[in-house]
């Protein structure tokens, strides 16, 4: 089935929607009583090693959408401004939306928008041995080491209304796989491919 979309910024009603794309990824909201994260015990005790990863959706974020549905969403932010390093922060698309090409047209946008600040390289964490293939077969990345899995603090916000959460990772896989692409060439699937299509 070949799908139209549209990759765009997302708009003050996407809040909702964007949360929901990530209801298959073991993400545990910090308030209210809607949980994401099914299998969550009561009494579970997490950990969080590093510092609060900010999803602001005024910027560096965006959306994959059609028909006014949000099919996917990703985000970035800088890992050393000064250095022009950026890090991919969260990708996330809707399971029925998997096969119609979203998550490629949403790496290649983040890719674009990444490349536009003039940023020199971007790294990325990944724990599923099939999403780390894919970044490296179709962007180009490199694998440069294997980590823990660390939980990551959210903090989501979109106008005035923002939303804590913390993403446990993949329930079958213990290490982050840590992968490097250098912007300094465009590679082939970056280059000049038509989103939303």
């Amino acid at each position: 089935m070949v799908a139209t979309f549209e990759i765009r910024r997302p708009a003050l009603g996407d809040f909702d929607s964007c949360l929901e794309c990530l209801n298959n990824y073991r993400l545990h909201p910090l308030q209210g009583t809607r949980s994401l994260d099914a299998d969550f015990p009561e009494d579970a005790i997490l950990t969080v090693r590093n510092r609060p990863a900010l999803v602001d959706f005024s910027h560096r974020t965006l959306v994959a959408v059609r028909d006014g549905a949000v099919l996917g969403f990703c985000c970035w932010d800088w890992l050393d401004v000064t250095k022009g390093v950026a890090k991919t922060v969260l990708i996330s698309v809707r399971p029925e939306a998997r096969a119609w090409g979203v998550g490629d047209a949403l790496q290649i946008a983040r890719l674009s928008d990444i490349r536009a600040t003039g940023a020199v390289e971007v790294h990325t964490w990944r724990d599923d041995p099939r999403v780390v293939n894919w970044y490296c077969k179709k962007f180009g990345y490199e694998r440069l080491a294997q980590e823990p899995i660390h939980h990551t603090m959210h903090l989501f916000v979109c106008g005035d209304r923002s939303a804590w959460a913390i993403h446990r990772g993949h329930a079958a896989f213990s290490q982050l796989t840590h992968l490097r692409l250098s912007l300094a060439q465009p590679t082939s699937a970056t280059s000049n491919r038509p989103l939303g299509n």
